[in-house]
């Protein structure tokens, strides 16, 4: 027996496209541009969709953010009151309302001080200063002990697991711990929020700019902290015979869910059929989209008193 003995199948997002219309029973050659845009919306749309339904493996990655950060200033300005500095994100510190940073280097020299945070955001922060003008020269910022909230990258869908890093990273003293999520209304019960100490759980805030905050606030004996997290899948475009940001084993999950998106716009008497082939595709691959470990499941057990 005869096999090709390669292993390259990967057909490009508008060689999919074209199949999932023949799916709804529509040839190549009654295709218009109608047709391409309202498939590049739709197949947007699903991975979209595949982001919430689950955790896509092959989405994954490691985030290591530094504790020890000094960022470097991208603008400094003021108004003759308030100075704002802004620097880059994301994996950088959001500094705390009434907490204390310190800038240097930055020209007009006015703005290098020690100062009292009176607004911050995610790639910005503002104190009381009577400073006008421009950067010309930028600057750092820094703090006595590590921020406790740092800004996430938007693409972030969720974060799966979190561990501190003490010691010397890449050598035999490192040493993970990881630590715990908590919810919001969680965090909030936490009486003294500025703690300081080792992190031991920490809160993702799933906003449009979203953010991680560590609790208790690290005390300087941590390196960095890093995350596994789901991120967004790569946009899909039919641009240069682009292919899609999916494995092997998803292939046939991505063409009959888009030929039953398609099917609901310009076949929409197949849409049910093909719903129901789409499902099952999705499931198959969905199932095997797993890693494939022995899971213990073992009771708390802990004191109790009256």
């Amino acid at each position: 027996m005869t096999t090709s003995g390669t292993y390259a199948f990967n057909p490009s997002l508008g060689e999919l496209t074209l199949y999932s219309y023949n799916v709804c029973g529509i040839r190549n050659t009654s295709l218009a541009q109608e047709h391409m845009t309202s498939a590049r919306m739709a197949t947007n749309l699903m991975l979209s969709r595949w982001s919430n339904q689950g955790v896509n493996l092959w989405a994954v990655d490691l985030v290591t953010v530094p504790l020890s950060q000094t960022p470097a200033t991208l603008t400094a300005s003021g108004n003759g009151t308030t100075a704002t500095i802004t620097y880059s994100t994301p994996n950088t510190p959001i500094y705390t309302v009434g907490s204390t940073i310190t800038v240097s280097g930055v020209t007009p020299t006015g703005y290098n001080g020690t100062y009292t945070v009176t607004a911050s955001s995610a790639g910005s922060v503002s104190y009381a200063n009577a400073t006008t003008g421009s950067q010309t020269v930028s600057g750092t910022i820094s703090t006595s002990l590590p921020a406790a909230t740092y800004s996430v990258d938007p693409i972030t869908v969720m974060i799966l697991d979190v561990y501190v890093t003490l010691g010397t990273n890449g050598t035999t003293t490192e040493i993970d711990r990881i630590i715990m999520p908590v919810s919001r209304t969680e965090y909030a019960s936490y009486p003294n929020k500025q703690q300081a100490g080792f992190p031991t759980v920490f809160w993702f805030d799933r906003l449009i700019s979203p953010t991680i905050t560590l609790w208790p606030s690290p005390d300087g004996n941590e390196v960095s902290f890093k995350y596994y997290r789901v991120r967004q899948v790569q946009d899909a475009n039919y641009t240069g015979g682009q292919t899609v940001e999916i494995p092997y084993r998803w292939l046939e999950a991505f063409a009959d869910g888009l030929a039953y998106r398609l099917a609901k716009i310009w076949a929409p008497q197949m849409a049910v059929g093909l719903k129901a082939a789409a499902d099952e595709s999705y499931s198959i691959a969905a199932n095997q989209d797993v890693e494939n470990v022995s899971m213990y499941i073992s009771p708390t057990v802990s004191g109790y008193y009256r």
